[in-house]
């Protein structure tokens, strides 16, 4: 995996660090000369990794503290400083130890001085600058490591494991981004509940897996004969949610009659020895003004005509 890193300072230091670099890895390599051209360079790519000249401490403060300002706090940096070989540092610049305090407290995760002989850094505290920037890259990829669990962790969270449908929570969290949608662009939405029609009496005569079996058919049967643009989830137990955007009320309900049909009108094989006729009750509403941005009025308001549905008869649509 490739990664990038941002080099700031002298051209001298550029050419320096590049050489180090480049047996290391495939990195796609930026510079920067100081703290305004480092903070467009990431602000157009964000970089792994930032290798930051630090023999004047002013700058090199500025340029670590953009990590904060920008929130890429991610970033692995690396201040690195120079001395020449012999020298004592002057009485008005900060020693060693407390200069590397400074930087480290500014974002910096890793600070090192290379002693400079006729201009060239001594083989050793080469090795040093080496090993730190194989730290790095390696600190960046178990980042991506971390990063790319999390977002399956997150997608497991949001999918029901039987039926493979978005969940609850996924709902919790799309439902007011659609709405907000919605009205930001001046167009309806409508949302239907789904419940399998007496599916406690599936489980009590055929058991719990001919149950699972039916919710699983059923979800996919939905999946299959909806619009693109329309989003299904499991809503919990027998019952499932579709968000309908750009729909009006009259149009909702046809699609709930279509839907009734569809599962209705062919039955659904179990397995070889067994078939079971299913109907579902749909209760369907319409975006309103006044209703709240997460989404529970509207949801409250299809719930109580599912009830209707249920309660006149099931196998049914109600809109109003």
């Amino acid at each position: 995996m490739d990664h990038s890193i941002l080099i700031v300072g002298s051209s001298a230091f550029h050419m320096m660090v590049q050489q180090k670099v480049h047996p290391l890895t495939s990195a796609v390599v930026s510079y920067a000369e100081d703290c305004v051209q480092a903070g467009l360079s990431m602000q157009a790519k964000q970089p792994d990794l930032m290798v930051v000249q630090a023999d004047d401490l002013d700058t090199a403060v500025s340029t670590l503290q953009l990590k904060e300002r920008n929130r890429f706090r991610w970033i692995y940096a690396l201040a690195l400083s120079s001395r020449a070989h012999g020298a004592e540092p002057k009485a008005e610049v900060p020693a060693w130890p407390e200069k590397a305090s400074t930087l480290l407290a500014a974002g910096a995760d890793v600070c090192l001085q290379l002693q400079e002989t006729e201009a060239t850094p001594v083989p050793h505290e080469l090795r040093l600058l080496e090993a730190q920037l194989r730290v790095g890259i390696n600190a960046v990829t178990r980042y991506r490591e971390l990063l790319q669990t999390n977002d399956l962790l997150s997608t497991i969270a949001l999918v029901d494991p039987l039926t493979e449908l978005s969940n609850r929570r996924a709902l919790d969290w799309d439902l007011p981004r659609q709405i907000q949608r919605s009205r930001d662009r001046n167009r309806p939405l409508s949302l239907m509940i789904f419940d399998l029609d007496f599916f406690k009496n599936i489980n009590d005569s055929y058991g719990h897996l001919v149950g699972d079996v039916s919710l699983k058919l059923l979800s996919a049967r939905l999946r299959h004969n909806l619009r693109s643009n329309d989003t299904l989830f499991r809503y919990g137990g027998e019952e499932f949610v579709v968000i309908l955007s750009d729909t009006q009320a009259e149009e909702a309900g046809e699609i709930g009659q279509r839907l009734c049909q569809i599962i209705g009108s062919q039955a659904f094989t179990i397995n070889d020895d067994l078939e079971l006729s299913l109907t579902v009750s749909v209760g369907v509403a319409v975006l309103n003004d006044d209703d709240d941005a997460k989404g529970l009025t509207l949801l409250e308001r299809a719930d109580q005509r599912l009830r209707h549905a249920k309660q006149s008869g099931r196998n049914r649509v109600v809109t109003v």
